[in-house]
């Protein structure tokens, strides 16, 4: 469902074979998003807004450790290269981590990324080395005072105004919640929130409650969240002028519009780029899925499309 809405916000219902043999025709339901006149922007310039900023708060995603897995080693039928070692978290950001992924190498890194799920966007998942985290000044320097992540990340949505969660949920037609069974399931959630705010569900901010939020059967994130990056999907396409008005081979160079016109996955651009990397060590359909998955199945996503410093 979630390739056919975004090949159909890309190529239209008409479809790609249409598009590519008759160009953009029949408006954006027809042709789809890509190759408008002019860009759409709801009288509103093109953004991010701040609700999007607060949904893709993802952290939980990342794990305590990187599984640095033995590209040397010839791959087994599945592709899935033997684990060499675990490297923590902390020694791969900031300035350590420059050292640490230089030694690594690009190719190795990835590899093992990519064999890696991601961790799951629920409540007390949060990595536990970004709740101390060794933030660097804009010349590059170390700051003495470190960061709390978790905490900063509840604190920038207040300071921003981002609507709590119950009314966050309002504002996309969504229902909210009336008490705290509404939202979840898990009585020990259940417990701790009450002791946090109390019986006043509307105090709950906007991510423990996308963490807490039961998901539907086969989502990875919330209901909430996924309506958000829904709308910002379409956003980003039809207000953006290198998708519009400027979708052309004068911007991008003949070659360059080629490549964006032929290039239909994340795997097409690793064969592009990285040739052996797909050949030799994906083994799934899609490089958005754990690369040692069999073909055609849906998959949990793969560490690196969450990683610091992909």
């Amino acid at each position: 469902m979630l390739l056919a809405g975004m090949r159909a916000n890309w190529y239209g219902l008409l479809g790609k074979k249409f598009k590519d043999t008759f160009g953009h025709v029949g408006g954006s339901s027809l042709g789809g998003l890509v190759g408008l006149r002019k860009p759409v922007n709801h009288a509103v310039p093109y953004s991010l807004t701040e609700e999007f900023t607060s949904v893709y708060q993802l952290h939980q995603l990342l794990p305590d450790s990187i599984h640095l897995r033995n590209i040397n080693v010839a791959p087994g039928p599945s592709k899935f290269p033997p684990l060499l070692e675990e490297v923590p978290m902390p020694e791969s950001i900031g300035h350590k981590g420059e050292n640490t992924l230089s030694q690594i190498g690009f190719t190795r890194q990835l590899v093992s990324m990519g064999h890696q799920a991601c961790g799951a966007l629920e409540l007390w998942n949060y990595p536990s080395w970004l709740r101390d985290l060794v933030a660097q000044d804009v010349d590059g320097k170390d700051r003495p005072d470190h960061v709390d992540l978790a905490a900063l990340e509840i604190y920038r949505d207040r300071e921003r105004k981002v609507a709590r969660y119950n009314q966050f949920r309002r504002a996309l037609l969504l229902i909210p919640i009336s008490k705290w069974e509404d939202l979840t399931e898990d009585k020990n959630a259940i417990e701790v929130l009450k002791d946090v705010y109390g019986d006043d569900v509307e105090e709950l901010d906007l991510m423990v409650g996308l963490m807490a939020e039961k998901k539907i059967k086969g989502f990875a994130i919330s209901e909430t969240a996924f309506i958000v990056f829904l709308l910002m999907a379409t956003r980003r396409l039809e207000a953006d002028r290198f998708f519009t008005s400027d979708f052309n081979e004068e911007t991008y160079t003949k070659k360059g519009f080629e490549w964006v016109n032929t290039t239909e996955s994340l795997k097409d651009v690793l064969d592009r780029h990285y040739p052996e990397i797909p050949k030799k060590w994906i083994n799934s359909t899609s490089a958005f899925s754990v690369w040692d998955s069999p073909p055609n199945a849906p998959n949990p996503i793969p560490l690196y499309l969450r990683f610091p410093t992909s």
